[in-house]
């Protein structure tokens, strides 16, 4: 496939990066904009803020980790101004989200909510359909493709984007924009008692919990919470059998928003050697904030801000040592939406939920039930029997990228980060092809800067590519 006339542009990717992208195109009359994703009409919602299926209990159960405002302040305004047709959609539902969102609506503070992300994605299409228009009203004109992109291949002036289907796009340039790898694989996370993630097994995953069955998650991060509250859709608290595991055995930290808003402001001196001295300075800021009173939210949020200000290279001359920092940020700063946090911390006080502590090396499964391999720090081994396994585990060895970025790391056009475990791009996100552009949650290094803080976050997505579309391809 060929646009004709003018400079051709591509987008591959339907989510939050993607739609930044977007947002900084400089097209003019006369070019093409090609968006290529499996469903490219919903620019802006990918994965993440999926529109749910009409009529399953799990739809709108899946809140916003952060905050309204936090994820983006204009999206807090929109819930504020569309808070009729929220309300509407989320009567009678279970959970009952509105009745956990109530104190802060009674105190004026809608942007404080942690908003199902179905809402959020509603929000981003709005925009993305808007600047679309907007993009066509000066002639340019925006093609949405359906397919999944498999190589990139430079052809003198033209790069050629070959499809699944065997199709090519010829272009001039590209942003790949194709979110994040799937869950750390283990053995047996597919089978007849297990799911290797939650999105898209839903239906399986509802089909034990109205048995009755214990649904046992691997992980303590987001997509934990998540399952958490696949089961309160079905199912009464009281009625719930739900054990997560986790290396550390903890539940994630609440990020709760008080009025007025506040953000921590950390500082460090520079010259730190290691990466050891810098985050045992780091964990006394953490540490000094939480006695003063801040909360997770403000020290996660005033970190974000700081370290968008201030790159790791201030503080760390050993770009080596830097690299091991975001791991370590990643956990110590994690949160989760307040409400289902709360809920998930009364359950395990009542025993209704379980926190176990340790890592699972295998799922085997017996004729009724799965049976769960743990191994403890010590390297020790348990095994815990259970009705079915959802790996929630996040990102690890062994985790799958999509075809055209596993195309991409194998052809040398990406490169991964032996210390990290993430991916590199070079300055401005540039690829080693010409023309290209590159950026995922994944990405943990971009051109000399380590990324201190990890980038899953809307905010620091949208940031680095409007520091991305200051430099020219």
């Amino acid at each position: 496939m060929t646009a004709q006339g003018g400079h051709i542009h591509l987008i591959i990717g339907a989510g939050i990066t993607a739609a930044a992208f977007l947002d900084r195109l400089h097209l003019t009359a006369g070019d093409t904009l090609i968006v290529l994703a499996p469903d490219p009409l919903s620019l802006g919602r990918g994965a993440a803020y999926a529109a749910g299926q009409p009529g399953t209990p799990w739809r709108y159960s899946y809140l916003l980790n952060s905050p309204a405002d936090d994820i983006d302040p204009a999206f807090a305004e929109w819930l504020v101004q569309n808070w009729d047709y929220v309300t509407e959609r989320m009567a009678d539902r279970t959970p009952n989200w509105l009745a956990a969102a109530q104190s802060l609506v009674e105190a004026g503070d809608v942007y404080g909510v942690n908003a199902p992300r179905e809402f959020y994605g509603d929000f981003m299409v709005e925009q993305t359909q808007e600047r679309i228009a907007g993009l066509r009203a000066q002639g340019v004109s925006v093609l949405p493709k359906v397919g999944i992109a498999t190589t990139i291949a430079s052809d003198g002036d033209d790069l050629v984007v070959t499809l699944q289907s065997g199709e090519t796009l010829d272009v001039h340039s590209v942003d790949v924009a194709p979110g994040g790898p799937s869950n750390l694989r283990i053995h047996g996370d597919d089978g007849p008692y297990s799911a290797p993630a939650l999105f898209g097994y839903e239906e399986r995953i509802a089909e034990h919990i109205q048995n009755g069955a214990e649904i046992f998650c691997i992980g303590g991060n987001a997509a934990m919470l998540d399952t958490l509250r696949l089961c309160q859709s079905y199912l009464p608290n009281d009625a719930l059998r739900f054990v997560a595991c986790a290396p550390d055995g903890e539940v994630p930290p609440p990020l709760i928003p008080r009025l007025p808003r506040k953000l921590t402001r950390p500082t460090f001196s520079t010259g730190h050697e290691t990466a050891e001295s810098f985050l045992t300075e780091a964990a006394a800021a953490i540490a000094k904030a939480k006695s003063e009173g801040d909360e997770m939210r403000e020290i996660r949020a005033g970190f974000r801000a700081f370290f968008l200000e201030h790159p790791l290279s201030e503080f760390v001359t050993n770009p080596e040592e830097a690299k091991r920092i975001p791991a370590t940020f990643r956990f110590w700063l994690r949160g989760g939406t307040r409400d289902t946090i709360l809920d998930m911390r009364t359950l395990v006080a009542k025993g209704q939920v379980q926190m176990m502590t340790g890592s699972v090396t295998n799922i085997r499964h017996s004729a009724t039930s799965a049976l769960v391999e743990i191994q403890d720090s010590t390297g020790g081994k348990t095994e815990h029997s259970t009705g079915f396994v959802v790996n929630c585990a996040g990102a690890g060895p062994g985790s799958e990228f999509d075809p055209l970025t596993t195309n991409m790391l194998a052809n040398g056009h990406l490169h991964r980060c032996p210390i990290s475990k993430g991916l590199k791009v070079g300055t401005a996100l540039k690829t080693a092809l010409p023309n290209v552009r590159f950026l995922s949650p994944a990405v943990t290094v971009i051109g000399d800067e380590v990324m201190a803080m990890p980038l899953y976050d809307a905010h620091m997505l949208r940031t680095y590519v409007e520091r991305s579309s200051c430099v020219s391809l």
